[in-house]
């Protein structure tokens, strides 16, 4: 429908210019736009309104928290006849420690993830060792492990067997091969018992018990100064008994021959 303008004269009749009316439906649609126009207003100044109560939480990032490993300190032990008996020792397993797994911030040395999860392997590798030798239920052999503490820093699991009701006239050091453990000869060490011989094992570092990557050692050298600080430990223990040194493989001849 066209809009119908109504001019409108004063009524004084004077010479002013004339007003312009619309007729009311066209009024009716000019208000709805308005109208329209000032909701629109309204819902930007909503929008705008509630980016800027909600702008300070934007970009903040939550930052878990790391989780540190749940590592039990305990004291090394010694084990006889079924009564654990502590020994004063080192109270914190050492990790394998290198250049590798061993940041340093500042003067503080920090442990990398690989480190931390070596030294978990080596705690379940020390577990499984301990477990065996307090399962055996052999009445006529005494077991006993120590932990032994290197110059470097590393602990070394080892352990013995000693015959209860037969006299000891010399005693045994066993050095296992490569990717064994001194636990694997039990039976064999058994059997020296009963012959008058009490016999010692030593895990070599990154087997059985002790710390390190395993199955990997990484100096032979190192291998002979743990062996020669458990073997001063073994004649000290036992003053005036003869030793014989059993080796199996070539690395424990290798070993065996830093003694000559």
């Amino acid at each position: 429908m066209a809009i119908e303008p109504i001019i409108y004269n004063g009524n004084d009749g004077s010479s002013s210019p004339s007003s312009l009316i619309l007729t009311s439906g066209a009024t009716g649609r000019v208000n709805a736009l308005f109208s329209l126009r000032a909701l629109k207003i309204l819902l930007m100044l909503v929008n705008a309104v509630v980016l800027f109560l909600l702008l300070p939480f934007r970009g903040r990032k939550r930052v878990p928290m790391a989780e540190k490993p749940n590592m039990e300190e305990k004291q090394p032990e010694c084990h006889r006849k079924g009564l654990v008996v502590r020994l004063p020792m080192p109270t914190t397993i050492v990790p394998w420690k290198s250049s590798s797994s061993v940041n340093t911030i500042g003067s503080t040395p920090v442990m990398t993830a690989a480190a931390v999860v070596l030294d978990q392997e080596v705690t379940v590798r020390r577990s499984m060792a301990i477990r065996r030798m307090l399962e055996d239920g052999d009445k006529n052999t005494v077991r006993e492990y120590w932990l032994m503490a290197t110059m470097r820093g590393e602990t070394i699991f080892t352990q013995s067997w000693t015959p209860v009701s037969v006299k000891i006239r010399g005693l045994v050091l066993l050095l296992h091969g490569l990717n064994e453990h001194s636990g694997r000869y039990s039976d064999f060490a058994k059997q020296l018992n009963a012959s008058g011989y009490k016999v010692y094992g030593m895990d070599w570092i990154g087997h059985g018990g002790s710390d390190g990557l395993h199955s990997y050692v990484h100096s032979l050298d190192d291998a002979v100064a743990d062996m020669k600080l458990f073997l001063d430990k073994v004649l000290t223990e036992n003053p005036g008994l003869p030793m014989f040194l059993l080796w199996t493989l070539d690395r424990c001849s290798h070993c065996a021959e830093g003694f000559a």
